[in-house]
């Protein structure tokens, strides 16, 4: 294990009392023949979570769990906890996430500057500022050579150019001689800055994978870590994914893995565009350029001083993009929360299990290992819809249950260990589709008690980071529950949740019509109320006791009809003064997910599921979106004026700007915003089952 001290030094922890092990049944191990397995047996106190007895399997080293675990799987013999990596079983014993309190003698080490033997471990909350440097490599893609490595961080701005001609260097670059001499360059400041993160933008798919590969080329061995060895990259898997990459002693995280994990939504991920959107600036080079990297080896070799500027600034892009947005500072609170190191915190089911494991482990109970029989996704219920009233309303309460999911499971106590008890337990709480979970302390809804006010009191104290890292690891509750991937899968349990929703939001609608309003739409969490108050500022006044009666009610409701304490909460969100809600294309019914509004106290239009708001939709078209329902909404009838009149006027005015609009489009005026942007997922060439619009353009 290796870290930083709050005083700033480095250490390593290096424990050889652990072995690796996990626990089959005390049944299963009675029926076994004497050396069927390699492995020690011997008695435990663990329990499965249907309450079964089992036995400890320990053996010598961590690789040689699979083989054991394998074989007893062809036995017909279920096994517990065989798939949990040794370090993160280690981890989950102690209960440390993120911070660690060491008791033990240090000795001076190498390559940080103290070493623990043996010592005693316990969690600790304690925040120690990471040292990031962020880099960025220049290559010269026709012939696969490297032609400069830039870094920014750590009080270092400068790069290293590959140049075989003794250039004289510009301010801030130092030349090499040839690309081994750069590996060595970047290898030693790397090593003299005592880096904890190295970061960068899609710097493990390119720059590491590169460097690797030329490493590999000139058989260097590249030494980035704190001790010996080397880098292990993993490349990107499924559609979505990305590459990982691990050293000795550092983490490494991708500037685009960061944005995509904390949910930063953008048009376009390129450093370029996040840094015109974040920092107000971008690259130095390839603004209007159609041949971008023609232009940087241009610049390289005519004009060294721009070339080396662009280097920097990519560098320092990188950096900056992660500092302003706060993402690493997100990904250690994320850490801290669940358990992982902050590479991995946005592997949600990797989280929920460290969580749910530790819980566990306290109760001595051990959970079954991932596919012990092969699981494929069972059928799974969505979220209550209701068909939106089609048109144009006035004075909408829109209104939400606050963290609708985590709060249903916390009310009805819906959790893997009590649904395991619940199918033997007298007294229970059942679900509308009648689902059966045991009362009683439980861990998952003792995670949210303790996590909901712990978000309450981040958002009271302004401290975003930690009421964003606690939020994204609630709302990631349900989903690992439908995923077969997670060792608590159970289609059961996220139907039960999803049941709950459905009626949850049923019963708003009733409870709101028996109150004489009308609902115009409902969508899961949310009910869309039409206030029938014609005075906006009255709208608003009033929405807030209507929501405090509703809550009151629904408390009531809940206990009488389950015997629940209520954890729900509706809260008013906004008032659309104006609301769109849009029909389905060539018909009349109402579009789901699709409207337009223009909210109290604000001047600027809100579209949900609209062109206005897709990635796929040219800037026109999008613009044109904007321009028309401002004047539909700024033309409803005024006071003293006919809905025929301002409808009249309304239809001229449209009638007028579209043909103004056309005329400049033939004009060629708006070419710069006829451009449509798709995402390849792979190569060209493998598209072959289907071949999308898009890639035929390409």
């Amino acid at each position: 294990m290796f870290g930083r001290l709050d005083n700033g030094e480095t250490f390593l922890v290096r424990d050889h009392r652990q072995t690796p092990h996990f626990f089959i049944t005390q049944a299963a191990a009675d029926n076994l023949e004497v050396g069927a397995v390699n492995a020690r047996i011997s008695n435990s106190q663990m329990k499965s979570m249907d309450g079964q007895s089992l036995v400890r399997l320990d053996v010598r080293i961590p690789a040689d769990a699979p083989t054991v675990r394998d074989e007893l799987h062809r036995q017909g013999i279920d096994t517990y906890e065989a798939d949990v990596r040794f370090a993160v079983s280690y981890l989950i014993d102690r209960g440390i996430k993120g911070g660690v309190e060491i008791t033990g003698k240090a000795q001076p080490g190498q390559g940080t500057h103290w070493q623990f033997e043996n010592p005693e471990l316990t969690p600790c909350h304690v925040i120690v500022p990471p040292k990031v440097l962020s880099f960025d490599i220049e290559t010269h893609p026709a012939n696969d050579e490297l032609l400069a490595i830039a870094c920014y961080g750590c009080g270092v701005d400068e790069v290293v150019v590959v140049d075989q001609h003794n250039r004289l260097m510009p301010d801030k670059a130092v030349r090499v001689s040839d690309e081994v001499a750069a590996l060595r360059y970047f290898e030693d400041l790397v090593q003299k800055l005592d880096v904890d993160v190295l970061t960068g933008w899609n710097v493990i798919d390119f720059d590491l994978s590169f460097l690797a590969r030329i490493a590999a080329r000139h058989h260097f061995n590249l030494q980035l870590g704190r001790v010996p060895g080397g880098l292990r990259i993993r490349a990107a898997q499924g559609y979505f994914g990305s590459g990982n990459a691990s050293l000795p002693g550092r983490i490494i995280l991708d500037g685009i893995d960061l944005l995509r994990g904390a949910f930063v939504k953008m048009e376009d991920y390129s450093l370029d565009a996040v840094a015109h959107s974040v920092l107000g600036e971008g690259k130095t080079l390839g603004g209007e350029q159609r041949d971008k990297v023609a232009e940087i080896l241009h610049t390289y070799t005519h004009e060294l001083p721009r070339f080396t500027e662009y280097a920097r600034t990519d560098a320092r892009l990188a950096l900056q993009i992660v500092e302003q947005l706060k993402l690493i500072d997100l990904a250690l609170a994320r850490s801290a929360l669940t358990g992982m190191t902050p590479d991995l915190v946005a592997a949600s089911i990797a989280s929920f299990d460290f969580l749910y494991l530790s819980d566990l482990h306290k109760r001595k109970i051990a959970a079954p290992t991932v596919n012990t029989q092969q699981r494929s996704a069972g059928p799974q219920s969505g979220g209550a819809v209701y068909e939106p009233v089609v048109g144009i309303h006035k004075n909408v309460w829109v209104c939400d249950f606050k963290s609708l999911y985590p709060s249903i499971m916390r009310t009805f106590n819906i959790d893997p260990l009590a649904f395991a008890q619940g199918q033997h337990a007298r007294d229970v709480i059942r679900t509308q589709d009648g689902t059966t979970f045991a009362r009683g302390a439980s861990i998952l809804p003792s995670m949210l008690d303790n996590l909901f006010p712990k978000r309450e009191q981040a958002k009271r104290a302004g401290d975003n980071i930690a009421s964003q890292a606690i939020k994204i690891l609630m709302n990631s509750f349900y989903g690992v529950l439908g995923t077969p991937a997670c060792r608590f899968y159970n289609p059961a349990i996220a139907n039960a949740i999803t049941s709950q929703g459905r009626y949850l939001l049923g019963w708003s609608k009733q409870w709101f019509e028996q109150q004489g309003f009308k609902v115009l739409y409902g969508d899961t969490d949310s009910v869309f109320v039409a206030s029938g108050i014609t005075d906006a500022e009255s709208a608003q006044a009033a929405a807030p006791q209507w929501v405090k009666q509703f809550n009151v009610d629904l408390t009531q409701h809940l206990q009488d009809t389950a015997g629940v304490e209520s954890q729900l909460e509706l809260e008013f969100e906004k008032l659309y003064t104006q609301l769109y809600l849009a029909s389905v294309r060539g018909g009349s019914q109402g579009a789901r997910k699709r409207y337009a509004g223009l909210r109290y106290g604000s001047d600027e239009l809100e579209f949900v599921g609209m062109e206005v708001v897709r990635r796929d939709w040219t800037e026109l078209a999008k613009q044109v979106q904007r321009n028309l329902f401002a004047r539909l909404f700024a033309s409803l009838p005024k006071s003293g004026q006919s809905h025929t009149q301002a409808t009249a006027e309304t239809a001229a005015e449209v009638s007028a700007y579209l043909k103004q609009e056309v005329a400049a489009l033939r004009a060629g005026q708006f070419d710069d915003l006829l451009v449509y942007r798709k995402t390849l997922r792979k190569e060209v060439s493998r598209y072959t089952t289907s071949v999308p619009p898009h890639v035929q353009a390409v």
